[in-house]
């Protein structure tokens, strides 16, 4: 495993509450699926992310920075369809309901 970003790391795998698998995705569909997944979760949850798109390693960050949840951080995984994976780590903020 490659860090490949580090604000608030590192993340402790109890903390992540949900995954979203947006492997074989774009990181624009990807994107949507996280704000999908950040209207179902309580304030201050963690979500995993895995991406296949190498756009993940700058989009989640600035998504995170735009709309005021907190970036973690991502790490490089290998997966042996997916070849190179980037897990990210985002922490949904904490004045946002959940739905």
């Amino acid at each position: 495993m490659e860090l490949v970003s580090a604000e608030g790391w590192p993340v402790e795998e109890n903390r992540v509450s949900t995954v979203v698998d947006n492997r074989g995705l774009l990181c624009a569909q990807g994107i949507l699926r996280l704000m999908r997944t950040m209207v179902a979760v309580a304030p201050d949850a963690v979500i995993k992310v895995l991406s296949s798109d190498p756009a993940a390693e700058h989009d989640y960050p600035a998504w995170c920075r735009n709309t005021g949840h907190r970036f973690l951080g991502h790490r490089r995984e290998l997966d042996d369809r997916w070849g190179s994976l980037i897990v990210s780590f985002v922490q949904k903020r904490a004045d946002e309901a959940a739905a």
